[in-house]
C-alpha cells in the first residue's frame, strides 16, 4: 500500500479558504495573461470570468493587486473602467510612474 501524505491546514486553506483561493486565482489569471504577452491587459469584466470569480470577490482582494491594475478616465460620457495589466510594470508605466 502507498503511503499518503498527510493533509495540512494550508492543504485545506487551499481549497476552502477564500483568504487563500481567491487571491491564488487572480494570480493564476494574472500569469495567464503573462504568457500571452507582456503588455496583455483586460477589462475587470473579462478579467473576471478568467479568474473564475465574483464581481464581490474581486472588489474584496483587488487592493492587494492594486500594482497591476489601470483606471481609465471618463472619456465621452463614459465611466472610468478599471484594466488589469499582467505585468505591473506596464500598469505602472501607463499611470506615468
Amino acid at each position: 500500500m502507498a503511503k499518503t501524505k498527510a493533509k495540512t491546514v494550508a492543504d485545506w486553506r487551499a481549497v476552502h479558504d477564500k483568504d487563500v483561493v481567491v487571491p491564488q486565482k487572480i494570480q493564476a489569471a494574472l500569469e495567464a495573461m503573462l504568457k500571452e504577452g507582456p503588455e496583455n491587459w483586460e477589462y475587470s469584466v473579462d478579467f473576471i470570468k478568467l479568474a473564475g470569480i465574483s464581481t464581490t470577490d474581486l472588489a474584496k482582494y483587488r487592493e492587494q493587486f492594486i500594482k497591476h491594475i489601470v483606471t481609465t478616465p471618463s472619456i465621452h460620457g463614459k465611466s472610468p473602467r478599471d484594466v488589469w495589466f499582467a505585468n505591473p510594470k506596464v500598469a505602472a508605466k501607463i499611470r506615468g510612474e
